[in-house]
């Protein structure tokens, strides 16, 4: 008799798993999206000039403010491509080209006033692209 209510047991606890893992992945779905909202609202702030971090000219200075800009709004990328990536994959539906690329442009608008930020992100967008696409593929 014993062995008969482990194996309920056993069946129950399988059923509740999933539910478990659906609920922890559409955290992962929400914190993401918050993490990129926030990334988001950072690089705006920072590209728009509306705080600036250093005011020294010296070329230190100047190369770690082009690193922070870059970094956030690749960050900001990064984030929100996992989340709609996420939500994508727990509603069973390939992730669209067309908001990859929305994405990928709405990343690059926030670098459009630095000519040099804005290289260096469109290089960062395509590694990151690129290395999405083989990780998939795999």
């Amino acid at each position: 008799m014993s062995k008969i209510r482990k194996d309920i047991a056993k069946s129950e606890s399988i059923k509740r798993k999933p539910k478990f893992i659906e609920k922890a992945a559409y955290r992962s779905v929400i914190l993401s999206g918050i993490l990129g909202g926030v990334f988001l609202v950072l690089s705006i702030m920072l590209n728009g000039e509306f705080i600036t971090i250093f005011t020294s000219n010296d070329l230190l200075w100047v190369s770690i403010d082009i690193v922070l800009r870059v970094l956030i709004i690749l960050f900001f990328y990064f984030f929100m491509m996992i989340s709609i990536g996420n939500y994508k994959e727990l509603t069973g539906k390939p992730i669209d080209f067309k908001i990859i690329l929305l994405i990928f442009f709405l990343s690059l608008i926030q670098s459009f006033k630095n000519s040099i930020v804005f290289s260096f992100t469109l290089i960062g967008l395509l590694v990151i692209v690129v290395y999405l696409y083989v990780v998939q593929e795999n």
